[in-house]
C-alpha cells in the first residue's frame, strides 16, 4: 500500500513501548519501498506473506528480508508497528477480494466527484484488510469541500473513509516511471524523504538555467540536483561567477566558460580568447567590478555607421559618383558630390538637417510668400531667435571649414544680403 505511515500517530500515548527480540523489512502492495517492523517470529523467510499493523489498520505485507536479530540494530527514534502473524489462506483470499471491491469502490467515487463537480483527481483506493476503512488517495490545485462527498460515500460503502490529499512529487512517487538518465524515479525506487531542490543547485553545477531539462515528471526540480551539490560547492570555491570581467596578465577580459570536470575555463575580449586551467582562473586572475570589456570592432571594409552627409568611402570608385535629377535642378553637380572619407572627430551626423524640397529651385509667388511670412509677434521674440541663430552660425561655420562637406543655402538673395550686411558690421 502506498505511502504508509509507519509511526505511532493515532495510538494511545499511554500505551506502553513494546520490545521486539526480530526485526523484518517488509514491503506492501503496489509500493516501491520496504519498511522495518518488529516480530517475534524467528524463522520468517523472504517471500513470507504476513499481516502487519499499520496507521490504517491490518495491512498484508511481503517480507524482503529473513528476520534479523533486533540486538545490532541501534534504537529508532519511533517504536516499531508489529507484525501479528503470517498470513494463511484466508488472509490471502481477503487480499485478493479486497482489490475488486477497490476497484469498485474507485468507481463509485469517481462518480460523485463528477456529480458534485468536484477539482479532484483520484489516484488510488485502497481497503484495509478487514474491508473497516478504506483511503482515497486524490490530487488538486486547491483545496477541496468534500463534506458532501462523504456523505455520500458513507451511505454507499458502510465503511469509514479517509480521502488524502497529495503533491505533485508524491504522485510521481506513486505512479513511478522512467527519468531522463533511462532509470526508475529517484522517489519510486529508494526515496523516502523529498529534499528542498533550489535552483542555486544548478547555478554551482554551472548548468543552463532552463526548467524544462532541469524538471522531471512532476514537473519539479530534480532530485538528482542535490546529490552533488556539496561536490560542485567544494570545487568551485573561490572561483570568480560567470559572465564576471577578470584581468589576466595584464589584460581584461570575461569570463564566458568554465569546466570544473575538465579543469577548463575559457576567457574572451574584442581580440582574442584564453583557454586556462581552474587553478590559474583561481590564483593568477583579478576581479575587476565596474570595468567593462570592449566589444569587438568591426570587420575590415565594413562603412562606419555614423557618416556626415555627403561623406564618401575612399575606396568607392571615382565614376560611381552621379547627380540625380532632383540634384541637378538645386545645382549639385557630381563634382561636388566626390569628396573622400576622413576619419575626423568633426564629422559628425547632423540631428537637425533640414532637407530641401524638390521644388526649392522654383521662383516662389507672391500668395506663397505670403503664407510662408513668419507672424510679426514671432519676430519680437528676441531671445528664442538669437539662441537659434547662434546654433545656425556655428553649424554652418562647422561644415564651412570641413571640405569634404558640400553646403549650399537656399534663401532667398534679399536674406543673404541682410545677413551679410550684419557680419560684416
Amino acid at each position: 500500500m502506498p505511502n504508509k505511515e509507519l509511526t505511532a500517530a493515532g495510538r494511545q500515548p499511554e500505551a506502553p513501548e513494546r520490545h521486539y527480540e526480530y526485526v523484518v523489512s517488509v514491503r506492501f502492495h503496489n509500493s516501491g519501498r520496504s519498511y522495518t517492523f518488529g516480530t517475534d517470529i524467528p524463522d520468517l523467510k523472504p517471500g513470507d506473506r504476513v499481516v502487519v499493523e499499520t496507521s490504517q489498520g491490518l495491512e498484508l505485507a511481503v517480507a524482503q528480508t529473513a528476520s534479523t536479530s533486533s540486538a545490532i540494530y541501534p534504537m529508532p527514534r519511533t517504536p516499531l508497528m508489529p507484525v501479528h502473524r503470517i498470513a494463511d489462506e484466508e488472509d490471502t483470499a481477503d487480499f485478493n477480494e479486497n482489490l475488486e471491491y477497490a476497484r469498485q469502490a474507485m468507481e463509485i467515487c469517481e462518480e460523485e466527484i463528477k456529480d458534485l463537480e468536484l477539482g479532484m483527481h483520484l489516484l488510488s483506493g485502497d481497503y484495509a484488510l478487514d474491508r473497516s476503512k478504506i483511503l482515497f488517495v486524490y490530487q488538486a490545485e486547491q483545496r477541496v469541500d468534500f463534506r458532501e462527498l462523504l456523505k455520500r460515500l458513507s451511505s454507499r460503502l458502510h465503511c469509514r473513509i479517509e480521502l488524502r490529499q497529495i503533491g505533485e512529487r508524491d504522485k510521481a512517487k506513486m505512479v513511478g516511471g522512467i527519468g531522463v538518465c533511462g532509470m526508475e524515479c529517484c522517489c519510486a525506487r529508494f526515496k523516502s524523504k523529498m529534499d528542498v531542490i533550489s535552483i542555486n543547485m544548478a547555478k554551482n553545477q554551472l548548468l543552463a538555467l532552463n526548467t524544462e531539462k532541469l524538471s522531471g515528471m512532476c514537473g519539479k526540480l530534480m532530485c538528482c540536483l542535490k546529490y552533488e551539490d556539496a561536490n560542485y560547492k567544494e570545487l568551485t570555491a573561490g572561483l570568480p561567477k560567470m559572465g564576471a570581467h577578470v584581468e589576466y596578465e595584464g589584460e581584461m577580459y570575461r569570463v564566458t566558460s568554465m569546466n570544473v570536470m575538465t579543469n577548463e575555463a575559457r576567457l574572451e575580449n574584442s581580440e582574442r580568447f584564453e583557454v586556462i586551467t581552474i587553478d590559474d582562473l583561481r590564483e593568477k586572475t583579478i576581479v575587476r567590478k565596474g570595468v567593462t570589456v570592449g566589444r569587438k570592432s568591426p570587420q575590415r571594409g565594413a562603412r562606419p555607421t555614423h557618416v556626415a552627409p555627403g561623406v564618401r568611402n575612399v575606396h568607392e570608385a571615382h565614376g560611381s559618383f552621379s547627380a540625380s535629377e532632383s540634384e541637378k535642378s538645386r545645382g549639385i553637380s557630381a563634382e561636388s558630390k566626390d569628396t573622400s572619407y576622413q576619419k575626423d572627430a568633426s564629422l559628425k551626423p547632423l540631428r537637425n538637417e533640414r532637407k530641401p524640397k524638390n521644388n526649392a529651385a522654383q521662383p516662389k509667388t507672391k500668395t506663397q510668400s505670403n503664407q510662408n511670412a513668419r507672424p510679426a509677434n514671432a519676430r519680437k521674440s528676441g531671445s528664442g531667435n538669437n539662441s537659434r541663430r547662434r546654433q545656425e552660425n556655428a553649424r554652418r561655420a562647422a561644415d564651412a571649414a570641413n571640405p569634404n562637406v558640400t553646403v549650399r543655402s537656399f534663401k532667398s538673395s534679399k536674406t543673404r544680403a541682410s545677413e551679410a550686411e550684419k557680419e560684416t558690421k
